[in-house]
């Protein structure tokens, strides 16, 4: 009963989700489809696909996003927008459970396992496009870098953004919460999101993005996970950048880092119109 209690109290304290929708893709002039993923444990989550823009010319990109762990896919509709016109992306964004209208109780594994059904989703429709698709992009914002991490563990992207990335949940509580620098926290803390231990097994070229000025996943953070990524990687840290849409201190320079990251380093990797290349050796 102590650890139901523990459970429910720590999860008070790590998800803040709302469950109405601000707005949809049309909102800010994009045009998308609803879709109910159905993950491995038979839930069904809310999604969005929204097609890149039709004057981008082939290979075209897919962005698959995760957001944090507060709000819902209707919070970053400006970003959407950004990542549509500045990359020429489709992006897929998903609401993990107890988010927006996704139904069950947010959690670790279940984050993960709606991860592992939106990346499902993607590597299907990034295949269906007309001619040689571009690169299959994990994009995960604060908490759902550590969600997109984990996910590429299991199914290779061919590259990983990671933007205000988490060291882990247990590195952050004290900062948070004063209280929990008296208990043994790394060891009683159910929900870790250990996006360092995550990214040292994952082998895909990685950029890193943070704000030196977030005051709730500080740099030290970023850069504790920078220190674990594999080769070919590059942490662009923005000036002034606080923790939502550092991107919008300069957000012509963000994507051009974006942009030059991804002709530099990311391929398509040959073949990966099969779901099967995608599942990466554990």
């Amino acid at each position: 009963m102590f650890r139901r209690a523990l459970i429910r109290i720590e999860r008070s304290l790590a998800y803040f989700p709302e469950l109405t929708l601000k707005g949809t893709p049309e909102h800010v002039g994009l045009r998308y489809e609803e879709l109910w993923l159905k993950t491995e444990d038979g839930n069904h989550v809310h999604a969005w696909w929204i097609p890149g823009p039709d004057s981008h010319s082939a290979p075209r990109p897919t962005w698959v996003y995760f957001h944090g762990n507060g709000g819902n896919i209707s919070a970053r509709l400006d970003g959407y927008r950004a990542i549509h016109l500045r990359t020429g992306a489709n992006v897929l964004a998903i609401d993990y459970r107890g988010f927006g209208l996704s139904p069950g109780k947010p959690s670790e594994l279940g984050t993960y396992t709606d991860g592992r059904a939106a990346m499902g989703e993607a590597v299907q429709r990034h295949a269906a496009q007309a001619g040689t698709p571009g690169p299959l992009v994990l994009f995960g914002i604060s908490m759902g870098a550590a969600v997109a991490t984990r996910v590429a563990v299991d199914m290779r992207p061919d590259a990983l953004l990671l933007e205000s990335p988490p060291s882990s949940f247990p590195d952050l509580a004290p900062l948070h919460y004063p209280w929990t620098r008296l208990l043994p926290i790394s060891k009683i803390m159910q929900f870790r999101y250990d996006t360092r231990s995550h990214v040292s097994r994952v082998d895909v070229p990685t950029l890193v993005v943070h704000g030196d000025s977030d005051d709730i996943v500080p740099l030290e953070s970023g850069q504790r996970v920078f220190d674990s990524v594999k080769e070919p990687k590059r942490l662009h840290v923005i000036e002034g950048g606080t923790h939502n849409r550092p991107d919008l201190v300069d957000e012509d320079h963000y994507y051009k880092v974006v942009n030059s990251f991804m002709s530099e380093f990311v391929k398509p990797q040959s073949g990966s119109d099969s779901e099967s290349d995608i599942f990466a050796a554990d």
